[in-house]
Order: structure tokens, then sequence, then C-alpha cells
């Protein structure tokens, strides 16, 4: 439960306060008196402590203005615009200026209905996502629940998805999450290393299909509340697996109460049908020359795929936590003119160290800055759609100052204008 200020006008109060307790049940929300009430409340307190929503506005500061500067300003753990019948033009100059979500507030102008799971091979909107979070909160692997589905992609090799994968697992486990790690570079997937194993479950198991009986054999314990799945035992069997990776991901998120999946740098049959089952496709990059436009590429076929663009985010990897992101060099490819950044903190030789000794557990605890970056991004994640665990380490996570504020990948935070 957050600290929310809200900025409105009085009879867009009602709705205002609903899409609060859509985005963050039982919270607190302080509407306050203006546009200059509103920043100097957030300027003055300690960074990460309001969340802050602005709605349509009596005054004569436009309400994207207004969360344009409070973006700015950087106090703010998250800033949400609320309009009426928001255009994609709006929605861009919002991206642009650093604003974190924008969302219609005709869908709240009524108490909402109970969220219900979306039909088979859907996807619920980010308004849906919203009202879901309001519901009482049910272990995703219980019941019709689908565990959410994170699925890491680049379009190139060595950039660090699988420690990030790997990782966000472990983080996930130590939450209280059962969590199923589904390695989809099928010919030479090595997230198995990173735990110490010697292989996951063979994948060429599912040659007849994701049957139950399959899943029992594909899913091995790699570490306390994770299981894993691949990649094949032999690399020439990857073919005969790939048709039924999707299939895979659906069962298995209804087994589980989070599926992080890693992939192949190329956009294989596989990868593709997870990118499409995906609750949030995580772009990977880092700092090396083409890091970006190979994402880029990627995030462009996703969209060819048919992947919604607010499914997808990018996560600038081994990120100097001194520095500002540089994103001059980025430009507007599909898919992401508006996309979210995380930034996990470069851990240095002992990434690599822990990870090629299999003990990405002891890398991922709590204290050390690329685990905490990580753990970071992970919670936020997992707060956006809904699923954060109640427990105290997963809400410091999410709470963390030390978090960076998102940025866009494309434009420098500035007011819209």
């Amino acid at each position: 439960m957050s600290g929310w200020l809200a900025a409105c006008a009085e009879k867009d109060r009602g709705a205002v306060e609903r899409l609060v307790d859509s985005l963050d049940a039982g919270a607190r929300v302080r509407v306050v008196e203006g546009p200059d009430e509103l920043r100097y409340q957030v300027a003055t307190s300690e960074p990460g402590t309001y969340e802050v929503i602005v709605g349509p506005l009596d005054e004569s500061v436009s309400d994207v203005n207004l969360a344009a500067a409070v973006a700015n300003d950087g106090n703010a753990r998250r800033v949400v615009l609320a309009v009426r019948e928001a255009s994609g033009s709006l929605r861009s100059r919002a991206a642009r200026a650093g604003i974190d979500l924008v969302l219609d507030l005709e869908d709240f102008d009524e108490v909402p209905v109970p969220a219900s799971r979306p039909a088979a091979g859907g996807y619920p909107t980010e308004t849906e996502r919203a009202r879901g979070a309001a519901q009482e909160v049910v272990r995703p692997g219980e019941g019709s629940r689908r565990a959410p589905v994170l699925v890491f992609c680049s379009g190139r090799g060595g950039v660090g998805k699988t420690a990030l994968a790997a990782g966000a697992a472990a983080i996930a486990a130590r939450w209280g999450l059962r969590v199923r790690l589904l390695d989809l570079d099928l010919s030479c997937g090595n997230a198995c290393s990173c735990f110490g194993l010697g292989g996951g479950g063979d994948l060429a198991c599912l040659g007849g299909g994701a049957t139950t009986e399959a899943l029992s054999r594909v899913f091995v314990p790699a570490s306390p509340g994770v299981s894993l799945a691949g990649p094949c035992a032999r690399p020439e069997m990857a073919e005969v697996a790939a048709p039924h990776a999707g299939e895979l991901i659906e069962r298995a998120a209804h087994e589980c109460d989070l599926v992080v999946v890693d992939t192949s740098t190329t956009f294989s049959e596989a990868v593709a049908q997870a990118a499409q089952r995906a609750d949030r496709l995580l772009l990977v990059s880092d700092g090396r020359q083409g890091s970006l436009s190979a994402v880029a590429r990627m995030s462009g076929l996703a969209i060819r795929l048919g992947v919604a663009r607010t499914r997808m985010a990018r996560i600038e990897n081994r990120a100097d936590p001194r520095a500002r992101p540089d994103l001059s060099s980025g430009r507007a490819e599909a898919g992401l003119e508006a996309a979210r950044c995380y930034r996990v903190v470069d851990g240095g030789r002992e990434v690599a160290d822990y990870l090629s000794s299999g003990r990405v557990g002891e890398l991922c605890e709590p204290g050390y800055p690329f685990a905490d970056s990580l753990a970071a991004t992970l919670a936020q994640l997992m707060a956006e759609l809904g699923c954060l665990p109640e427990c105290e380490e997963a809400r410091r996570a999410y709470e963390s100052p030390r978090q960076q504020r998102r940025w866009p990948l494309f434009g420098s935070r500035r007011e819209a204008r």
C-alpha cells in the first residue's frame, strides 16, 4: 500500500480515487488544492515517498504539463496521467515527458466490475490489469488464475539476459513464489549452469505435446522454489520441441506463481511463441555498440507478431549507477517509442564468477547493487501486473529509493508541449 497525491477537478474526484484503488488497492489518497501545492508537496518530500496522479484540472495549467513537470522534478515514485479519450499523440507526448502511465478516466466513472480472466489466447488491456490489481489477492497458480509470464529477449548475444532471467527467478523464489524457469535457447541454452546443474529438463520430451506427463519430466528442481526446463539435451532435437513452446508456457502458468523465460539470440519459432504469450516482453541491451539497435529490430518484429506495445519494456543491463541514461543514440523504432526502461547496475566480475560456479542464489542476496537493482526492477514489473508478493523484502524492493525512475527510451525528460 502506497501514499498517493492527486490533483484534479472536484467533479472527477470520485473517478480518480477509484482509479487509484484499482492501481493500488487500499492506498491512501490525498487530493491537494492545486497544481502548485502538488509540485511543492512532491518536491519537498523524500524521493519515492509519493505516487502521483493528475486528472483533468479546472486551472489554467494543462493536466499533461503538470504531470510532466512533476515527472521532471524526479521525486515521485510514479506519475500517472488520468484523462478522457486519450489520443495516441497525447500518449506519445506523455511518454517523452517521463510520465509513467496514461489511463482513461471513463473506465472508472462507475464502480469497476470484478475483473475476469481474458478469453483463451487474449490478453487484458492496461486498464483491465489495473482493475485486477484491486481484486482480492489470489495466488496465480491457484484455481483458474494465470501466473504472469516474463520473457527476456535481445537481438544479440552477451548482453546478460540469462543472468537476469536466472537472477529474477531466484529473487522471486526468495519472496515465496513458486517459479518455473524455461530456457528456450533450445540448442545451446545454459541457464542450468547458473544453478550449478549439468542440464535442465530435456525439452525434447515435448515431441508428443505438452501433456501433464511431459511437464512432470521436463521441469526439474533447480533451487528452493525454482524448477527449470530446457534446453534440449541434444541440439538437433530443437525442431521437435519448438512447436510446443507456447503450450508449455500456458500450462506452466497455471501451475505456479511466476513463469520466467530465457530465450535465444534470434527469434526462433519457440521465441516467437513466448513473445506472443508474454505479459512483459523484456528487451535487454547493454552499453556496447549495436546493442540498442538490435533491441529495436527485435521490438519491430514483436509488433509484427502482434505483441502489444504496452507489454514491452527495455532493460539496460550493466548500467553505471552514477550516470544518467544516455538515450540520445536511440531512434523511434516500432514498439519502443514509449517503452519503459529499467536499469540493472553493473555487478562487475563477481556476477560472472558467481554464475560460473552455479551460485546465482548467493549473487542475488540483498545488499549488493546488482541484486538490489534487479530486485527493484522485478518488484516494479510484478506491481504493474498486480502480482507483487506480500512480503517485506518485495515491498522494500518496490519502494526502494535507490531504484532510479523509469526513463522513456526515446527523448529526454522534459515538459510536454
